[in-house]
């Protein structure tokens, strides 16, 4: 009896997962099926241009296995990382302390309103460049650059979230004569942080991108770098395989952190 009812069980979980893992496949087979059809086009018309103007997958790939196979990759992938990240962190505590500073008072909320619509509007390159005057060719330009493009994404979002703070919780802390600073503690901070962790999804994705152009004019290591230098050394081949390890890094910095990190904060709520 009990020998039976193991085995059902046993029975039970092995179908379950025979469920899931069909779901998986039902639920990612278009995506792949467009993939495969996007790479056999891929090689037909690789295979009547030039490899400088379009290398075939083939030649990527190989390239790809080359950069893992030496070690490159790594050093340059944990140097673009460390640039996106200084610049990503510093703007994420930026946008909270401005926050603070937005939550006590309607005036000060109007007029950096007004300074993130001003960056926001600010081009990149307007950064990069200044960044390179400033910081000349080291990491903190890099870094500055991300900076600078990471906080009007934050802090537009932590003013939408204090514009839509309950207005009860914001009455009972009157009441209760609530400092500032234990207002932003107790009531803004729980309601910015979905917001914040919106924004910082989009924020860092805009980071990296923005990061590995200013890779490209300031420094001499970063994805951004190798693949401008596989452009003066004529290596397409190269240039495509760096452009789809810099892909993985996004995918994989968002699945990884950013997606279980909203998951665990939705649970919370």
């Amino acid at each position: 009896m009990v020998i039976g009812s193991s085995t059902r069980r046993l029975v039970g979980k092995q179908a379950e997962s025979s469920l899931t893992g069909f779901g998986l496949l039902r639920r990612f087979a278009p995506t792949i099926l467009v993939l495969l059809l996007f790479i056999v086009l891929w090689l037909v018309v690789a295979s009547r241009t030039s490899p400088y103007v379009l290398p075939s997958p083939v030649s990527v790939f190989r390239q790809l296995v080359t950069l893992f196979v030496d070690g490159t990759v790594w050093t340059h992938v944990g140097a673009t990382l460390y640039r996106v990240t200084a610049g990503f962190l510093l703007g994420t505590v930026l946008a909270l302390l401005l926050g603070l500073v937005a939550s006590s008072s309607p005036v000060l909320r109007l007029v950096l309103r007004d300074l993130s619509s001003i960056l926001n509007a600010t081009s990149v390159f307007v950064w990069i460049v200044l960044a390179l005057i400033w910081f000349g060719l080291t990491d903190r330009a890099p870094i500055f650059t991300t900076l600078m493009i990471t906080i009007p994404v934050l802090m537009s979002n932590v003013f939408e979230a204090i514009d839509s703070l309950d207005r009860r919780l914001l009455e009972m802390a009157s009441v209760y004569r609530f400092t500032a600073l234990d207002r932003f503690v107790h009531i803004t901070f729980p309601s910015v942080i979905p917001y914040l962790f919106a924004g910082m999804r989009v924020a860092f994705a805009l980071g990296l991108r923005v990061s590995v152009v200013a890779e490209i004019f300031g420094v001499s290591t970063g994805v951004g770098y190798m693949m401008n230098f596989a452009r003066d050394t004529l290596r397409t081949d190269a240039v495509f395989a760096w452009a789809l390890i810099l892909i993985t890094m996004m995918l994989l910095v968002d699945n990884i952190i950013f997606s279980p990190l909203l998951r665990w904060l939705t649970r919370w709520r």
